[in-house]
C-alpha cells in the first residue's frame, strides 16, 4: 500500500489492566510504516495513554453510565470522517458500541475485528448476554482469543469455530529480564534480602480470588518452619469492584504488616525482580500478561489452570499447576514451595526460557498485524 493502515481499537478506556496493557503493547509494535493507530476510548483516556509511543493517537468520547446513545453519536461521526480500515474492539462491550457506531455513521464496509480477552464468567455466562455476544458476531468479520484454550472455550459454549483465531499473548523479553542478584533486588524494593515475597499482579475482581490468598497466607504463617516468618505477600493492580473490600482486610488482616499493596506501577519490573513466586489462584483467565511478565523475569507461578494458564505452563518445568478451592489446600502447596528453594530456582530458569521460547512480542504483533492485513485485503511482499 501507498500509506499504512489505519487501525481503530475500541475500549472503554486505557486504564490499567490486562486486557489494555495488551492494547498498548501491540500498538506499541506495530510497524509505523505500515500501520496507524488510534485507540478510541469510550469513557476516558486512563494511565496506560502515557505509555503509547508518539504517533498513535488517542479519543475519549466520555461514555456516561449505562448505555450511552451519545457516546454512539460521537463515535459514528469518528468513523464516518476518518474511515478506518480496520476496527478492532475489545470485549462486549466496546463491541457493541463499535457495531451501533459504524452503522450510524453509513461505513458498513469497515471491517471489524473483535477481540475476547478472558473467559465467559458471571453476568457473561447469562443467556441474553449470550446471545448479545452470538449476535454482535454475525456483524464481526473476525473474531480473535489470547490463547487456544480461551478460543476453545468459545467453541464450548456454542460460537462459532470457523470465525475464531487465536493470537497467543506475548511478552517484551527484553524488557522483563531476571535480576542479575535477586537478594539485591528485593532490598532495592523494600524487602530484606532473606524475604520469601509472594506476589499478586491484578485488578481487584472476583475472579482474581485475593481472598482465597489472604486466608491461605493466615495458615501458611500458623504452621511450624520458621522460615515461614520471612514470607511476605505483595499485591500489585488497582481498580476494580472488589477494591475497598479486600483493602479493608487487609488493613484488619492479623498479619497485615506482612502484606503490601503497591497499587499501579507504571513500571512494575522491579517488582517482579523482587518475587520468589506468583500466586494465580484465578480461576478464570484468557492468557494473563502478569504471567508472561513474571516468567520472563524468571518468577516461575503456582497457577490454577484455568485457561491459559494450563496453556503456558508446563506444570514442574516452568511452573506448577495446582487446582486449589481452598484456603488450606493453598497454604499447604505455597509451603511445599518454600520448602524447595533448589527446584524453586529450577522452576524461575524454565519459567523465562519457556517466555523466550514460546510467547515472544513479536510473535504477538505478527498474529495481529496478519489479521489486520487479511480483513482489509492487504497482500504485502515477503521481502
Amino acid at each position: 500500500m501507498s500509506r499504512p493502515l489505519h487501525i481503530a481499537h475500541v475500549v472503554f478506556s486505557l486504564e490499567p489492566g490486562g486486557m489494555e496493557n495488551g492494547v498498548v503493547n501491540l500498538s506499541n509494535g506495530l510497524d509505523p510504516d505500515r500501520y496507524r493507530t488510534t485507540i478510541l476510548c469510550l469513557e476516558i483516556g486512563g494511565a496506560f495513554v502515557s505509555r503509547l509511543r508518539p504517533g498513535i493517537a488517542v479519543e475519549a468520547f466520555g461514555r456516561r453510565p449505562g448505555f450511552d446513545r451519545t457516546t454512539v453519536a460521537r463515535l459514528a461521526r469518528w468513523l464516518r470522517k476518518e474511515r478506518p480500515d480496520v476496527i478492532h474492539s475489545h470485549n462486549l462491550g466496546p463491541l457493541i458500541y463499535a457495531i451501533l457506531g459504524r452503522s450510524a455513521s453509513g461505513r458498513w464496509g469497515i471491517p471489524i475485528l473483535h477481540g475476547e480477552h478472558g473467559a465467559l464468567q458471571g453476568d457473561d455466562l447469562d443467556p441474553r448476554r449470550l446471545r448479545q455476544r452470538r449476535f454482535g458476531y454475525r456483524f464481526a468479520q473476525a473474531v480473535h482469543t489470547v490463547s487456544e484454550s480461551l478460543r476453545q472455550h468459545l467453541i464450548d459454549h456454542g460460537f462459532p469455530a470457523g470465525q475464531i483465531t487465536a493470537v497467543i499473548n506475548g511478552v517484551d523479553c527484553r524488557r522483563y529480564q531476571p535480576p542479575s542478584d535477586r537478594a539485591a533486588a528485593k532490598v532495592a524494593a523494600g524487602y530484606g534480602p532473606e524475604d520469601f515475597v509472594i506476589g499478586l499482579v491484578g485488578r481487584f475482581i472476583a475472579s482474581k480470588r485475593h481472598e482465597l490468598l489472604l486466608d491461605a497466607f493466615t495458615r501458611l504463617a500458623g504452621q511450624a518452619p520458621a522460615a515461614h516468618d520471612r514470607c511476605r505477600l505483595l499485591l500489585l493492580g488497582d481498580g476494580g469492584p472488589e477494591k475497598e473490600r479486600i483493602l479493608a482486610r487487609i488493613a484488619t488482616h492479623p498479619l497485615a504488616p506482612r502484606i503490601r499493596w503497591a497499587g499501579h506501577q507504571a513500571d512494575p519490573l522491579p517488582f517482579y525482580q523482587a518475587m520468589d513466586l506468583q500466586a494465580m489462584p484465578s480461576a478464570s483467565e484468557g492468557l494473563s500478561n502478569a504471567l508472561l511478565e513474571g516468567m520472563a523475569c524468571g518468577v516461575p507461578a503456582l497457577a490454577h489452570p484455568a485457561c491459559g494458564a494450563s496453556e503456558v505452563i508446563a506444570d514442574g518445568d516452568s511452573g506448577l499447576l495446582q487446582a486449589v478451592e481452598t484456603p488450606d489446600a493453598l497454604a499447604d502447596c505455597l509451603a511445599e514451595v518454600i520448602a524447595r528453594p533448589d527446584n524453586l530456582a529450577r522452576l524461575g530458569q524454565g519459567a523465562r526460557e519457556t517466555a523466550e521460547r514460546r510467547f515472544s512480542l513479536d510473535a504477538m504483533v505478527a498474529g495481529y498485524a496478519a489479521l489486520y492485513d487479511r480483513l482489509a485485503g492487504v497482500v504485502r511482499s515477503s521481502q
